[in-house]
């Protein structure tokens, strides 16, 4: 695998570094998203906590994906600005299992805790005189 750096950028405002890569993987599949965190956290000199692989994209039938990279500053800054799904799909594959049962287990909870809604039953509308006077058929 060879992942060359096509651009790079510094935004002030959210503190972070972003990075586009051209990831060339001959013979492989796509890389994992931690994969690629991993490699580049080391050949940037970063903290594994401060970087993120926001987005990956493989064009069919071709061995090259092109992903898109942001490192923080600061992992609290980090943890705040990006999303909660995506800290999950960077994590390590039996840290993210984890996670997400953690996070369905939630989501049980909250459903067993608020009480079912009881729909109303429909009445039927109480008979005009006009149709009261008329026999059934």
């Amino acid at each position: 695998m060879e992942i060359k750096v096509s651009n790079e950028s510094y935004n002030p405002l959210l503190k972070r570094k972003e990075i586009n890569l051209e990831i060339d993987h001959k013979g492989e599949g796509t890389p994992q998203r931690f994969d690629i965190r991993k490699r580049m956290a080391s050949k940037l000199g970063a903290k594994i906590e401060n970087v993120f692989v926001v987005g990956l994209h493989t064009s069919t039938g071709l061995q090259k994906t092109v992903c898109s990279l942001q490192i923080y500053d600061d992992p609290s800054l980090a943890l705040s600005t990006v999303p909660e799904h995506m800290v999950i799909r960077n994590l390590p594959p039996e840290e993210r299992t984890k996670a997400k049962e953690a996070k369905s287990g939630k989501a049980e909870k909250k459903a067993e805790a608020k009480p079912p809604e009881k729909k109303a039953e429909a009445k039927p509308a109480p008979k005009t005189e006009t149709e009261a006077s008329k026999p059934a058929k």
